[in-house]
């Protein structure tokens, strides 16, 4: 291997074998010849922060101020961890390179300096108010831009809006993962948006127009005489906008006949003169008893096949 590291020969070996020269490798150890490079192990934690938000927030967008613990720079040392007027001094043990090699056989192996963990300096008079972590705990407030169109389980990325990292280190990533409120009048499901209204019984039988409502507002809907209870019409465009502009959902609205209850003397002896007048004939009901006789037809056929 001519003293080559280890991680080195692997991905050499590797690349022989179509691996990108070290694609594999580079996930494993970091990349740029294995291990951490110097002072990327002083980076901030990244933070999640879930958040609620209500239906019209996710559908047209909103702007909210967040307020969160975190460990932030210290403002004794600006998060150097060195107390003031003092600074780092290159680490004795790895000469600042941060890391160590060690051999053995014909291997030789790199692995962060103990001594600086890597950052390659260490400090001689640490900082009294974060004992040299150069971080503090504080409260952190922001401003967050709601973008329209998020739904449950969007995730929000902030640069650099994480935890500090030590001693001066860059600072991690705020995930804010979205939760959305159910409504009441709306549902959504992708981009569609699905709504019920009731419709008179009088309209539903004679057909006219209803007012829907929309996320933009009203609109107007044909209803065709004869409509059922439970039918679905679809209204192109009327949905969620795609947050990446790809176009927009619809809005589905499933009519439920309202039924009346409440009904003076006159009004039931109309609806019975009505009932009278249509007589026995019933499209839906004839086709249901012609189907209801075929399989009585079929039964007693099998009863006397069994009985014989």
């Amino acid at each position: 291997f001519q003293h080559q590291d280890l991680d080195e020969a692997l991905r050499s070996f590797m690349g022989n074998f179509g691996g990108g020269g070290g694609s594999i490798f580079d996930d494993i150890f970091g990349g740029g010849g294995g291990g951490q490079s110097r002072g990327s192990v002083n980076r901030g934690s990244d933070l999640r922060f879930d958040l609620e938000i209500d239906f019209e927030e996710a559908v047209f967008g909103s702007q909210r101020d967040l307020s969160f613990p975190v460990m932030d720079a210290c403002s004794d040392c600006s998060g150097s961890g060195a107390e003031k007027g003092t600074g780092k001094t290159t680490c004795p043990q790895c000469q600042g390179a941060g890391q160590v090699t060690t051999a053995s056989g014909f291997f030789q192996m790199r692995q962060p300096c103990p001594s600086c963990k890597g950052a390659g300096q260490v400090i001689k008079s640490p900082c009294k108010a974060c004992r040299g972590s150069g971080r503090t705990k504080t409260k952190r407030s922001i401003s967050l831009k709601i973008p329209s169109g998020v739904e449950t389980g969007s995730r929000l990325r902030l640069r650099g809006k994480g935890e500090s990292g030590a001693q001066g280190g860059p600072a991690g990533d705020l995930y804010v993962i979205m939760h959305v409120k159910a409504h009441d009048v709306f549902q959504r499901h992708d981009d569609d948006i699905y709504c019920e209204i009731p419709v008179p019984y009088p309209l539903s039988v004679l057909g006219g127009e209803v007012e829907v409502p929309t996320l933009m507002g009203y609109a107007k809907l044909k209803i065709p005489a004869g409509t059922p209870s439970g039918k679905t019409f679809r209204l192109k465009n009327k949905g969620i906008k795609d947050p990446t502009g790809r176009g927009c959902g619809d809005q589905h609205v499933k009519v439920v006949v309202d039924v009346p209850t409440h009904l003076s003397s006159k009004q039931k002896k109309a609806l019975k003169e009505f009932q009278s007048s249509l007589g026995d004939s019933n499209a839906a009901s004839d086709a249901l008893k012609k189907k209801l006789k075929q399989f009585y037809e079929r039964k007693e056929t099998l009863e006397n096949k069994t009985a014989s």
